[in-house]
């Protein structure tokens, strides 16, 4: 059943739907490339049973595949955020929209209490998107894991809430 949001709405990922995109799109095109190439994540998120929420989804605009999202929770109050949309789509806003709609979904039905994504510190453009949608570094984490990779974002309930009522 898709998730309808503002902008854009959310189809679980499954085999079937994986078979539907494969049949909708020509398999030169790079949507079905882009597609079939994250075959492998997204199907393992259908064995996510903790939270009815982590999963996997297909971010569709107007009907049309621009991506995914992928929503893997840490504990009952923290879930990872990680999105990745067509080049196609890229430089449109989408994925901001993409992340606040699904950090406002998250927020909102099921009182997430922190949406984290982790971003290479050499993507700035990722970085910055995280930063304009109301996400800040987590210097802490990033001290703690004690390696130059990913540094981790976080958005939290309160910062949420309060951003909402101004």
């Amino acid at each position: 059943m898709p998730i309808d949001l503002k902008t854009i709405t959310l189809t679980r990922y499954d085999q079937a739907r994986h078979q539907e995109l494969m049949e909708e799109l020509d398999y030169k095109d790079s949507k079905s490339r882009f597609i079939h190439s994250i075959k492998d994540r997204l199907i393992s998120s259908s064995y996510q049973k903790d939270f009815s929420f982590a999963s996997a989804y297909v971010v569709e605009k107007n009907n049309i595949p621009i991506g995914y999202t992928y929503l893997s929770p840490r504990n009952k109050d923290t879930v990872f955020i990680e999105i990745s949309l067509l080049k196609q789509a890229r430089g449109r806003g989408l994925g901001s929209r993409t992340l606040m709609e699904v950090s406002d979904y998250l927020f909102t039905k099921y009182n997430i209490k922190e949406v984290r994504a982790d971003v290479d510190p050499s993507n700035e453009k990722s970085m910055n998107m995280l930063l304009n949608c109301g996400f800040s570094p987590d210097e802490e984490e990033y001290a703690q894991r004690g390696y130059t990779g990913k540094i981790e974002f976080v958005k939290d309930s309160y910062c949420y809430q309060s951003k909402r009522r101004k």
